[in-house]
């Protein structure tokens, strides 16, 4: 199966065109339903509300980012099938590196994180619901132990942007949930509709956004290697420089001047005749 992908600009450009109008969609409805209090503009439009919220589950946002963390796993794939095929380094690591963006596609769908809650792994008071940040973060420490080397070997800017990435998208996903829970925020409280949930999805916009942008920097920075990669191995053989006119006139006069009687007539130090003046 082959996924076509614009170049790594438009790409770029478009994918960040796309995390804007999600988070000003979603802003914007909840702002006129929970602050301004407008709950009928239109038919059913707290539901509408829903289906564009950055913080629920099943509606545009989470299928955008599933669909987005796809994108990574898939294109982090092909470039494990081109250093397989051209036998390059650390090809056991691409495929890894794609298996898990695979698996956090399918957790932005499954929420599958959220388990670790039920199992109270850190159900303590207000801050429950960082049950999974504790979980995770072995994995997390020893995947970045793992993939130093790997890092340090990427290309100068491919690097700097896998790393930005990196920083965006832990910082996202659990940075703002540890700072979250820092400041005093209880989940464990139900929101009811109105001004306080609008305040709170301003909190949880930022998180998403920067998940959002942290997957959207990581794409971007795969396509770019992957154009690279590519490029670099179907590049034509170069060609010789074209000769100047004056190294054409050298030339030719060089071999002139190198050039043999012709074998008809006898130079004149062959036949010892004097030379015409």
């Amino acid at each position: 199966m082959n996924i076509y992908f614009p170049r790594p600009k438009a790409l770029l450009r478009a994918l960040l065109i796309a995390v804007l109008v999600l988070h000003a969609v979603s802003l914007g409805s909840h702002f006129v339903y929970h602050y301004l209090g407008w709950h009928n503009i239109v038919p059913y439009f707290g539901k509408l509300t829903g289906f564009v919220n950055v913080d629920k589950e099943a509606n545009i946002p989470t299928w955008f980012s599933s669909l987005l963390l796809f994108g990574c796993a898939y294109v982090a794939w092909a470039v494990y099938r081109h250093v397989r095929r051209t036998q390059g380094r650390y090809r056991r690591h691409w495929a890894v590196l794609s298996a898990i963006f695979a698996a956090l596609s399918m957790d932005e769908l499954a929420h599958m994180h959220e388990l670790a809650g039920r199992f109270g792994l850190a159900g303590h008071g207000g801050a429950s619901y960082l049950s999974w940040v504790v979980a995770i973060t072995p994995f997390v420490l020893g995947f970045a132990v793992a993939y130093l080397r790997f890092l340090l070997h990427l290309p100068a800017r491919i690097r700097t942007l896998v790393t930005w990435s990196g920083v965006l998208y832990v910082g996202g996903a659990a940075g703002m949930e540890v700072a979250g829970a820092l400041l005093g925020r209880d989940l464990s409280v139900h929101l009811e509709p109105g001004k306080p949930y609008f305040h709170y999805l301003l909190y949880a916009s930022a998180e998403e956004a920067l998940e959002m942008v942290g997957a959207v920097l990581f794409l971007y920075a795969m396509t770019l290697h992957l154009r690279t990669l590519t490029r670099t191995e179907t590049a034509p053989p170069a060609m010789p420089a074209p000769a100047r006119p004056a190294d054409v006139r050298e030339a030719g006069a060089h071999a002139a001047h190198r050039r043999p009687a012709s074998p008809g007539r006898p130079s004149p130090a062959r036949t010892g005749r004097p030379t015409r003046r």
